[in-house]
């Protein structure tokens, strides 16, 4: 066996600066605070004002680039010389496979298919990855299963 270096994929997608989204939150916020304890206005109840703050909170999060999502449910692919691990969502389990379970790997356009020996199928699809990390993927994915003496289809 060799001793491969493990590849591991995250599949959050990268959420670029939404400088919109940052502002309207820092507006908000800054629009609780005033509200709150500076103005004379008491039409808002407390939790009204709580609530505004919260999604001033979130659109800052969010216009900053951060996913509240991406942060709390990971997501990835993860292949080393043992097998390769799956989730793919937040909705999903993690499937995790051993080289010595699989049986056939079928590589085409469209997805990666993995046939285990419980008759299951496994598949990723390429449209969930960047061009070059599905590249990478595939490499070490062809790269094991060479190694490991599993059919390439």
């Amino acid at each position: 066996m060799s001793n491969m270096k493990p590849l591991h994929i995250d599949l959050a997608r990268k959420t670029p600066i939404n400088f919109l989204r940052l502002i309207l939150g820092l507006l908000m916020m800054g629009a609780t605070i005033y509200i709150y304890f500076f103005s004379a206005i008491t039409r808002f109840q407390p939790y009204q004002l709580a609530l505004l703050f919260l999604f001033g909170m979130y659109y800052t999060i969010m216009g900053a680039g951060l996913n509240v999502f991406n942060m709390l449910f990971k997501r990835y692919i993860t292949v080393d010389d043992k097998g390769i691990n799956i989730k793919k969502s937040i909705f999903k389990g993690k499937h995790e496979s051993s080289w010595n379970d699989i049986t056939e790997i079928q590589i085409n356009i469209t997805a990666i298919r993995f046939k285990v020996k419980n008759s299951s199928e496994l598949q990723i699809e390429h449209q969930q990855l960047e061009e070059e990390t599905a590249h990478k993927l595939k490499t070490a994915i062809i790269h094991q299963a060479k190694e490991q003496g599993i059919n390439i289809a």
